[in-house]
């Protein structure tokens, strides 16, 4: 069976970006709102021929193996909602995001419009590993690498809970950016691959060439590791808004190098679905038990956080270059029936691909 390839992971970024703004609520920044700004559905039309790359970051540390079904849940339901709007998304990638010692390199690929890689191939790697002791992550790499290039939605949440419960993926050794995986892995998308006998799939390859979109979706159901503004967040000396806003001298976003021609920063759109920052955990947990349908066992690993991260760097990436940081609400996406939530969120497509 062909993937539908998590076409909606364009269309995820854009949802998120047409109408929600982040803003300030004083000069100091504090009291930081977001804000949804209603827009109709047939605002503006959807253009043909858009094509994009998508980046999804998520959280793999071990809890998040609860969370399979729901990341793939998320990522293919608003695919499955946007999709008749004629985005067409060419390649995406999943890192984590929190590298493990190999550093930030590909674990998953998807190719849209190619046979996905089979379940029984699938199956048939795992069966041979065990044959051979292979007990742990790094033991089953030689063995998976060929079937994780191109993985169905049908296996993605097997994959990812085999990622995630590999327990490679903490980010507590060394302690580590919340930006750190991101950005190291879009200043060597040039280059930098991973031998395939160490899982590693070649990030220029699936990433060969800049698209109309390049759209990163942050998937983060824990507390943030720093806040934005603190030393403990720098990327080689520098904050990671700094770093995701800064152009070259043709105007492109100068820590994406691809290996050929660049990307424009205002086509570089950021989507976090995480949750909240700021809020009390009573107050979090009291919130989302009131989204109907939410799981109440996620609340064993889902948190919010108090480090403000994604919400001040969505709000510098949009001070920088309009439209292209944006947040989703994670506990109405996890929900077991995310349909307003998706609706809502995907209402302002059209008006934000029709902008670019």
């Amino acid at each position: 069976m062909k993937s539908r390839v998590l076409s909606g992971l364009l269309v995820v970024a854009a949802t998120v970006v047409g109408c929600t703004v982040v803003v300030p609520g004083g000069p100091d920044g504090g009291d930081t709102k977001i804000v949804p700004i209603p827009i109709m559905p047939d605002a503006l039309p959807m253009p043909k021929s858009l094509t994009a790359s998508v980046l999804v970051v998520a959280n793999l540390q071990r809890s998040s193996a609860n969370l399979a079904d729901q990341y793939t849940k998320i990522l293919t339901g608003l695919g499955a909602y946007l999709g008749g709007l004629g985005l067409k998304v060419e390649n995406i990638g999943i890192i984590a995001s929190y590298a493990d010692r190999f550093g930030p390199r590909l674990l998953l690929g998807q190719r849209p419009g190619t046979e996905p890689t089979n379940s029984q191939v699938l199956l048939a790697a795992l069966a041979r590993a065990a044959d051979a002791g292979a007990r742990d992550y790094e033991s089953l790499l030689p063995f998976l690498s060929g079937s994780l290039n191109n993985v169905s939605n049908d296996d993605l949440p097997q994959v990812i809970r085999l990622l995630a419960s590999s327990g490679s993926f903490e980010g507590d050794s060394p302690p580590r950016s919340e930006a750190e995986a991101v950005i190291k892995f879009g200043q060597g998308l040039g280059g930098e691959a991973l031998p395939a006998l160490l899982g590693g799939i070649d990030r220029s390859a699936l990433f060969d060439k800049p698209r109309d979109l390049f759209i990163v979706i942050y998937l983060q159901p824990l507390g943030r590791r720093c806040a934005a503004a603190s030393a403990d967040c720098l990327v080689d000396g520098r904050a990671p808004a700094d770093i995701l806003g800064e152009t070259d001298a043709d105007g492109n976003a100068a820590w994406l190098k691809f290996s050929g021609a660049g990307i424009p920063a205002g086509q570089v759109v950021h989507v976090a679905m995480a949750t909240t920052e700021g809020e009390s955990l009573a107050a979090f947990r009291t919130r989302c038990a009131k989204v109907p349908g939410f799981p109440s066992n996620l609340f064993d690993v889902m948190a919010p956080s108090t480090n403000p991260y994604f919400v001040p760097l969505m709000l510098s990436l949009n001070s920088a270059h309009r439209g292209t940081g944006h947040i989703g609400d994670l506990c109405e996406l996890a929900a077991e029936n995310p349909e307003e939530a998706l609706t809502k969120l995907g209402k302002n497509v059209a008006a934000v691909v029709g902008s670019r």
